[in-house]
């Protein structure tokens, strides 16, 4: 309590409040904070003296509260609360609401799906795939289209019943579906049953199904509603290509002939990147984390004829990114053919690569980029290194990093502004070190976030646990949402809650889960 300020009981229906004020503040104030106690509005309330030498009657507005006596100040108050304010959305208890509104509403765990016979290589990459919304959103607004074939429907209707559900769902118009298109997956074991699956294998194929999904109304869905341009598109021209699609950049040279034979270029479609692991016993290559095993896995040899030589000679393959997606899946190359020429049927095995290969909760992509690409993320990424170096060299100055702020806006254009001409738009930005008018042009990707800069979120993790793709379980690991530490496990109709700290050590050299199919989104 200041010096200045003095205190004075209010009585109202059967309480009392102890009301601190300041005399010089005025009438005003005094009301407004016995109305902040008992929520009496100052144009109703009405205070009354109970001390002699206070005002007379009701207090009015022009009376000088600092004439009050020194003596204990009490007064009494007469008007009406306000009623309590109605919600304009009525309170909605948890156990009043349907179960597909819980399951939309994530105040449950999300619903698993049965194995419907050795379908956990299914399951597990359905729960990664309907965590990427555009390619989801795009599919379900296919599926009322009659052209859309029973695979695809099935996929959305599979989608929007886990979606809805509490409980985990029999996926089995779509199981049926799956087998009707791709009869390897009705494969029965040397036992019986349906048999083990390569949840790649699976992939590959739903890619595949997915493709001919086409139509205008599905790509608008995929980017919210807004068909991006065919610039932006880059080629894209299904579902599958401008969601998960990659346009490659592949250039061949042959070091033999040197600078004599001109180096060969082609573009190429692909759904993934792949992590070529290496490092084995005796191996020149020691491969350890994703992003060296992708590096690896876009290089390589082939041996084709040579112009200039005039035979056969080997040539060097380079491999670059020349279309980003939206979600990027990278396959871990842990399974290789082993033939098996002393067996009895000679057929050969699947043997699974156990190293450790290490990843972490982003990636970033930059380096796997063309020339073209790295040229539109090296505009956003400098921007964002000459920020964070602007900002380290003040602070170590002392000066405050709210500076450049102020400067920003001291140069924003107003609307007048924008009506200058284009060669007093380009002096500007060259005397405001803007490289705008530089900028390459194009764009790195469909519904890539502005300002990209080649970073991707990791957001579902398929996991092989066992010693071939034959055999063994297959997992998924999905985060709740973007940038959430929350993760679910999809254990076939299992569900459970885990941290980024455990899907990072998904990353091999044991029995147990390891990452198989890593799927990321682009980050903003």
């Amino acid at each position: 309590m200041s010096a200045m300020s003095r205190k004075i009981e209010v009585k109202w229906n059967k309480n009392v409040y102890s009301i601190e004020f300041d005399p010089s503040a005025g009438v005003d104030a005094l009301l407004q904070s016995v109305q902040d106690e008992t929520g009496v509005p100052k144009a109703r309330a009405k205070l009354m003296p109970k001390t002699k030498k206070m005002w007379k009657g009701v207090l009015k507005d022009r009376y000088d509260l600092a004439s009050l006596p020194p003596l204990p100040l009490v007064a009494l108050l007469m008007g009406s609360a306000e009623l309590p304010v109605v919600p304009k959305q009525k309170t909605v208890f948890l156990e009043d609401l349907a179960d597909s509104e819980i399951a939309e509403k994530g105040a449950a765990l999300p619903a698993g799906l049965q194995n419907l016979g050795n379908t956990c290589y299914m399951n597990s990459t359905l729960q990664c795939i309907r965590h990427a919304e555009g390619f989801r959103d795009g599919l379900a607004a296919s599926a009322g289209n009659p052209t859309t074939n029973s695979f695809n429907r099935e996929l959305s209707s599979s989608f929007s019943q886990i979606r809805s559900s509490l409980e985990a769902i029999p996926p089995v118009g779509f199981v049926s579906a799956m087998r009707q298109m791709f009869p390897q997956f009705a494969e029965q074991g040397r036992q019986g049953g349906y048999a083990q699956q390569d949840a790649d294998e699976f992939l590959n194929s739903l890619m595949m199904a997915a493709s001919q999904v086409n139509s205008e109304d599905a790509l608008k869905a995929a980017f919210g509603g807004k068909l991006p341009s065919k610039e932006e598109l880059g080629g894209a021209s299904n579902l599958v290509e401008a969601t998960f699609g990659l346009k490659m950049e592949e250039t061949l040279t042959c070091p033999e002939a040197g600078d004599s034979e001109p180096p060969l270029t082609k573009y190429d479609n692909a759904t993934k990147l792949v992590c070529n692991i290496q490092g084995g016993h005796g191996s020149k290559v020691q491969i350890s984390h994703l992003a060296a095993g992708v590096d690896l896995g876009l290089t390589g040899e082939v041996e084709k004829n040579s112009e200039v030589l005039g035979r056969n000679a080997v040539w060097t393959k380079k491999s670059r990114v020349d279309r980003l997606p939206p979600y990027l899946c990278i396959q871990m190359m842990r399974f290789f053919w082993k033939a098996t020429p002393d067996s009895r049927d000679h057929q050969g095995v699947k043997c699974k690569i156990m190293k450790q290969i290490n990843f972490s909760d982003s990636l970033d992509v930059y380096d796997f980029c063309s020339e073209r690409v790295k040229a539109i993320l090296k505009v956003p990424r400098d921007k964002k290194a000459e920020e964070e170096e602007e900002r380290a060299s003040k602070k170590l100055k002392g000066e405050s990093v709210d500076d450049d702020k102020k400067e920003k806006e001291d140069v924003t254009m107003t609307d007048a502004d924008e009506e200058m001409d284009e060669d007093m738009k380009a002096a500007l930005a060259m005397s405001m070190g803007d490289d705008a008018a530089t900028a390459p042009t194009g764009f790195a990707g469909p519904g890539l976030p502005k300002d990209f800069m080649g970073t991707y979120e990791l957001f579902g993790v398929v996991c092989h646990k066992g010693r071939d793709s034959g055999s063994g379980h297959y997992v998924a690991w999905v985060r709740a949402s973007a940038g959430s530490d929350l993760w679910y496990i999809f254990d076939d109709d299992e569900v459970s809650e885990c941290k980024t700290e455990d899907v990072l050590k998904l990353n091999g050299g044991g029995d147990w889960h390891m990452s198989y199919l890593n799927f990321y989104k682009a980050k903003e």
